[in-house]
């Protein structure tokens, strides 16, 4: 019998818990941009960064899906709508799953009326590029113990 152990990857960088405040679908490119940080791994420590940009290209629109949950529905929308949602609410990425020409994402989207799940696949045929700054967001996310 022939075995293959596929090991896990260590990604240096996680969107896990960073907030989208912008996003550009233009074409085949999905631009993201991140105000508050995304998390470096790349320290013995996980830190947040400073303003983050992610960009993937060559999306194939036909393979990707961007699906809106609410209690006991569900509503798949066009990749588009993900620039109406940021825009009207927040828009912070939950999970995050990297696969072969695959990403996906499942999101909470807050406004003021809800709490949504959205899940975010995408579909790729190019390298996922994030640039971020070294300055971090002034410690948005400690939390100082009673």
């Amino acid at each position: 019998m022939k075995q293959y152990t596929m090991r896990n990857r260590n990604v240096p960088i996680s969107l896990h818990d960073a907030v989208i405040t912008e996003a550009t679908v233009m074409g085949s490119t999905i631009r993201l941009v991140f105000a508050d940080g995304i998390r470096d791994l790349f320290k013995k420590e996980a830190v947040w960064t400073g303003r983050a940009t992610v960009t993937i290209s060559n999306v194939d629109r036909d393979s990707s899906s961007l699906t809106r949950f609410d209690e006991s529905t569900y509503t798949v929308c066009p990749i588009e709508q993900l620039s109406h949602f940021v825009k009207r609410g927040r828009f912070e990425i939950v999970d995050e799953l990297y696969g072969y020409r695959q990403l996906l994402f499942r999101c909470m989207w807050l406004t003021d009326t809800t709490c949504e799940t959205v899940e975010w696949n995408l579909s790729h045929a190019s390298e996922l590029v994030i640039q971020w700054e070294d300055e971090p967001v002034e410690e948005m996310y400690e939390f100082d113990s009673l």
